[in-house]
């Protein structure tokens, strides 16, 4: 099977590449210049933004927010190369779009807009959902980027799993301080505060 068969063999992966799909199509029909630019921009730093929070505060730090996502990715750390732990399942994200998409029309109330900043975020996090995958399956990323964060993604499972938290970029590692290994005394504490302790470190 090849890996873009068996990204697409997802039930998640489905699920937002149609809707990406969908919400191009509305975009383009409903296409207002810069404003739909910026709003496309506005919907991927959304998910841009969610994807470090999530992953560290929700999977990582504070295990009890949502226990079963948290156990889902204890598992996923246990067998980081098992493809049934590498997406979450569909309906979790499907109930999350049900309140984003009200969320983002009661902000903008314009059909044009919401459009574009629901599409934003959806594209945003399909390209997520591949380097997340490129960086567990055989893959090898054609451009240096790709590589680059497959070697950083790939750091937080088998080096410092309180470190390296972005997939898809680094920014917000670098503005939390998480871009490095992170102090021992700080990893045990977070050990005994309840988060996972998965990830054994590589000399």
């Amino acid at each position: 099977m090849s890996h873009y068969r068996e990204f697409f063999s997802s039930n998640l992966i489905r699920f937002v590449a149609g809707s990406s799909l969908l919400g191009v199509t509305l975009t383009c029909l409903y296409f207002d210049g810069f404003v739909t630019i910026l709003a496309l921009a506005l919907g991927a730093l959304v998910y841009a933004v969610a994807e470090y929070v999530v992953h560290r505060y929700v999977l990582h730090e504070f295990p009890r927010l949502m226990p079963t996502l948290y156990r889902g990715h204890v598992e996923h750390h246990k067998h980081p190369q098992e493809l049934k732990y590498l997406f979450s399942p569909v309906h979790y994200d499907v109930l999350i779009y049900a309140v984003y998409i009200p969320l983002v029309w009661l902000m903008f109330r314009q059909f044009s807009v919401v459009v574009a900043v629901v599409t934003g975020t959806l594209l945003f996090q399909l390209y997520y959902q591949w380097m997340h995958y490129a960086a567990h399956r055989p893959v090898v990323p054609r451009t240096a980027w790709g590589r680059w964060m497959k070697k950083k993604h790939l750091l937080h499972h088998f080096k410092d799993e309180y470190a390296w938290y972005g997939v898809s970029h680094p920014v917000l590692d670098y503005v939390m301080g998480t871009d490095k290994e992170q102090d021992r005394a700080a990893r045990k504490a977070g050990t005994e505060a309840g988060s996972s302790s998965t990830v054994h470190d590589v000399k």
